[in-house]
């Protein structure tokens, strides 16, 4: 090897060397683009966050806010948001950010060789590091893979007293000066030109819960404005409907105009973030979140408010176009099993509300259990009603309009099966509600089933010596007479017994309606009357004779 070539290789040596030593031991540099932010150790951590702080702040003073938005993701995903509602993690992230960065450019840092880095983490085995003289503290993150280190999510709720404790202070040179927040708190949004507010009097500047007095009047205004459009829109549409269904008879003021109202209060409370925090810049955390939890429950109220609707105008459908009969138990069937989807799909929301608004849900789900046993306790009567609809719906046991006795005597016409109590009309013209509990455990006699028919029995004593076929062909003639006896299956007269006074006949027809029954048999015995005093029938009365014996 010639003499020139010598340091060239001990120069390339050295060179590969001190590479694979800062491979093995150092910050690994991360020249993908696609690579995620290093967030390896404490040191690797506040660097991202910083590098990405001042990046976005950069791009804000540029009027990039679009970038500048994108540009601040890094530094939020190096914050432990776990413990915050998932709804409202991105704006508190946001707001965290930005009272972190205040913090950090105007407190003196420790070196970089101060600051645990990837190798130090890994040979001394730190899970956490508290920057010096400050509670501010990055933990290792059990659940990240690979292992990352993220600011304790008892800093971040912290860093808005401690920007307060600080704000005062000067920035420290060289460190990007801060993130402007309180030029972005203070300032316009999209929908308030920032001209507009310069010319506004001092006064409405001053702060009020952390924000200032002109963004809580454009708030105020925002749901001033928007109640006003809902009620507006909700009337122009029922008017527009009105006029519609009384050209065509459509009942669109029902179907469509009855949804108006849970829509607008979906878009409502989506547009009240937009205003809240791109609009107007209210980010403080403490303000904010009170606005973001009602808005996320009006979302959430609306959403479901929807859906109710809409399965029931859905269940409306269904009965109109299949043709039931109100009150049958098929459109019972059809409402219990909507009212069923309702209930769950409330249910399941009200849960995935708490959950994103960071309530302990299965607390609350464990709570609503042992509160629902004594619910049931309390109502176990209201319970058993709504049992016993579901057993009458399932057992179908009668429909709408037979002719039904229960075991307490009441008899009389189904007029309505609801899901309470079950609504007879009796021949009286009265109407009686008999709960659906007692109505499934009693004995029940259905007249009208299998068929509408209902044969009576008319039992007639004619005299010893009488002919019996001039009797049955006169008991016939009358039966055949009559419009309520039905010709199939035919009339027929039965000799029964010889009685003590008489010979014992019956008269058996069916007639339809079976609650007619009382008003046929009146009308049989009247006619039988008439017309076996016309064909000289003797209809003889009980008798007995009695011998006296005289004694010897």
């Amino acid at each position: 090897m010639g003499t020139c070539m010598k340091p060239f290789v001990i120069s390339m040596t050295f060179i590969v060397l001190l590479w694979q030593f800062g491979t093995a031991f150092g910050e690994t540099p991360s020249l993908h683009p696609l690579a995620p932010p290093d967030k390896s150790s404490p040191r690797a951590t506040i660097k991202t966050f910083l590098d990405s702080m001042n990046k976005a702040v950069d791009a804000y003073k540029s009027g990039n806010r679009n970038e500048a938005r994108l540009l601040v993701m890094p530094a939020v995903g190096c914050l432990d948001l776990k413990k915050e509602p998932p709804a409202l993690r991105f704006n508190i992230g946001l707001d965290s950010v930005l009272y972190l960065k205040e913090v950090l450019d105007r407190i003196e840092l420790p070196a970089d060789e101060d600051i645990p880095d990837a190798t130090t983490v890994q040979k001394d085995r730190i899970s956490r590091w508290t920057i010096p003289y400050t509670e501010i503290t990055l933990a290792a993150d059990k659940d990240g893979s690979p292992r990352t280190f993220l600011f304790t999510n008892d800093t971040v709720r912290k860093l808005e007293g401690f920007y307060n404790k600080v704000k005062h202070l000067p920035y420290v040179p060289g460190t990007g000066g801060g993130a402007l927040y309180h030029e972005i708190s203070s300032s316009a949004g999209m929908i308030v030109p920032q001209g507009f507010i310069k010319k506004l009097p001092d006064w409405t500047r001053k702060e009020i819960f952390g924000q200032a007095v002109w963004q809580w009047v454009g708030l105020f205004l925002y749901c001033l404005i928007g109640t006003a459009i809902i009620v507006f829109t909700r009337r122009c549409v029922s008017i527009a409907l009105c006029f519609v269904d009384s050209r065509r008879s459509l009942n669109l003021n029902y179907y469509v105009g009855g949804l108006v109202l849970p829509v607008a209060l979906i878009v409502f409370a989506g547009m009240g973030f937009r205003v809240t925090v791109s609009g107007l810049h209210i980010i403080n955390a403490s303000t904010y979140l009170p606005i973001a939890y009602v808005l996320t429950s009006l979302s959430y109220l609306g959403t479901v408010w929807l859906i109710s609707a809409v399965l029931n105008r859905i269940s409306g459908l269904i009965i109109a176009w299949g043709g039931f009969v109100r009150g049958d138990l098929d459109v019972q069937l059809i409402r219990l099993g909507f009212e069923i989807l309702t209930v769950i799909f409330i249910i399941f929301a009200t849960i995935d509300l708490g959950s994103r608004l960071g309530l302990p849900t299965y607390s609350l789900v464990t709570g609503l259990g042992i509160g629902g046993i004594a619910v049931a306790l309390a109502g176990r009567e209201a319970l058993s009603n709504l049992i016993g609809t579901a057993m009458i719906i399932l057992d179908r046991p009668f429909k709408l309009g037979d002719f039904i006795i229960l075991g307490d005597g009441e008899r009389g016409v189904v007029a309505e099966v609801g899901f309470r109590s079950t609504r007879i009309r009796t021949r009286d013209d009265i109407l009686i509600s008999v709960p659906n509990s007692v109505v499934a455990n009693t004995k029940m006699i259905n007249e009208s089933a299998p068929i509408s028919l209902f044969r009576i029995r008319i039992k007639v004593g004619v005299a010893y010596g009488s002919d019996l076929t001039q009797v049955e062909r006169v008991l016939l003639r009358i039966a055949a007479q009559n419009e309520a006896v039905v010709p199939d299956p035919a009339p027929r007269v039965r000799f029964r017994n010889f009685g003590d006074s008489a010979l014992d006949l019956e008269l058996l027809c069916w007639i339809d309606p079976p609650e007619l029954k009382g008003k046929i048999t009146h009308e049989l015995l009247w006619a039988i009357y008439e017309e076996f005093k016309n064909e000289k029938i003797e209809i003889p009365f009980p008798q007995r004779d009695v011998h006296f014996r005289q004694g010897g």
